[in-house]
């Protein structure tokens, strides 16, 4: 029974992806498996058959098609960029940062709980930092960063439309190979070798590992072997619905565990961050020759999955875009959170004294 109420969900989250798309919604099959996992948690109010790796598969699924187009052509390209994407990714940590400040304001928490809160992109590193920290309250910290999470899908993708250049809406899909159609026996080795990348991340606790190891594969696929390819959208597709239903669930949690002053507090600290990072990259198109919608997403406070989604659907330069979330990423990891641990070590010293 279990497995066939999730067949049912998978059916009309398919259903309802499909009449948002006939309807000219924006990520139709994203919002669309959302929605039905909502109404399912809400109405039929029984266990929902959802296995980890379902949601995991949607994931690394996305992860290939970013991987796709990180081509030879495209990292070349990136050299000229590397300035950029270095100084937007300081001015959005730098904001994220200084909203802190804001959050202790409105909720109350403590130091720890604000900095752990309002980092972008590093839910999974925060989370831990904030389990092994004890002044921060991982509660705070989860609902904040799942609901930036969700505040992204909802919002970006109808900012990133209104900026989206008129020339590209409407217009006919550029030509690609699809993997369907250069199909050859040596490309199985894609799978195997992203799952083994994804399992040795994983082992040494490296953040994102889920999307880094297959973006990994495929560059060096892309680089050895000259042999490019872009999924079918039968794919992607598949990729939407199985992440919706994930975050449906999480947003279903959510509800739950929020009062009025939490919601109030996390809705304008994001809402801020969302809109100030708009305004960074108003600031960043005068100086470069990038469309806006390109520079929004590569600058936009979310998680790579949910950002590059959206790139998708809105004809984004996906190679671009994963260029400064995966920097930003490695610069979180590598800079920002030994620098985060040192500062909260230095204010519980400082209590001390």
């Amino acid at each position: 029974m279990k497995v066939l109420r999730f067949l049912l969900l998978v059916a009309a989250a398919a259903l309802i992806s499909t009449g948002l798309s006939a309807l000219g919604m924006i990520l139709p099959w994203l919002f669309g498996s959302m929605i039905a996992t909502i109404l399912y948690i809400r109405l039929v109010r029984r266990e929902l058959f959802f296995p980890r790796w379902l949601g995991d598969l949607g994931v690394a699924i996305m992860a290939v098609e970013i991987g796709s187009t990180l081509t030879l052509d495209a990292l070349m390209d990136m050299r000229d960029d590397l300035f950029n994407i270095f100084l937007m990714t300081i001015l959005v940590l730098l904001l994220s940062l200084a909203l802190s400040r804001l959050f202790i304001y409105l909720t109350g928490s403590t130091p720890e709980t604000a900095i752990l809160a309002s980092v972008p992109g590093a839910l999974s590193q925060m989370l831990i930092m904030a389990e092994e920290e004890k002044r921060a309250d991982i509660l705070l910290v989860t609902l904040t960063q799942m609901s930036r999470i969700i505040l992204i899908v909802l919002i970006v993708p109808f900012v990133s439309g209104l900026f989206q250049p008129s020339s590209e809406i409407g217009a006919e899909p550029a030509a690609v190979d699809y993997i369907s159609t250069i199909f050859i026996p040596e490309m199985l080795i894609i799978p195997v070798a992203a799952f083994a990348m994804i399992y040795l991340l994983q082992k040494i606790n490296f953040p994102a590992s889920l999307m880094l190891g297959p973006i990994i594969v495929l560059i060096i696929w892309n680089l050895t072997t000259g042999i490019e390819f872009s999924l079918d959208l039968v794919f992607i597709n598949i990729a939407q619905i199985l992440f919706g239903i994930r975050i449906g669930l999480q947003i279903a949690s959510l509800m739950t565990q929020l009062n009025k002053r939490l919601i109030f507090s996390i809705l304008l600290q994001n809402l801020i961050l969302i809109f100030g990072t708009m305004f960074i990259v108003f600031i960043f198109q005068l100086f470069t020759v990038h469309q806006f919608n390109d520079l929004f997403l590569s600058a936009a406070p979310g998680g790579l999955g949910q950002i590059i989604v959206i790139a998708i659907e809105t004809g984004g330069n996906i190679a671009m875009i994963s260029s400064y979330h995966i920097f930003r990423i490695f610069f979180i990891i590598i800079v920002v959170v030994p620098i985060v641990g040192y500062y909260l070590k230095y204010l519980n010293r400082k209590r001390t004294q």
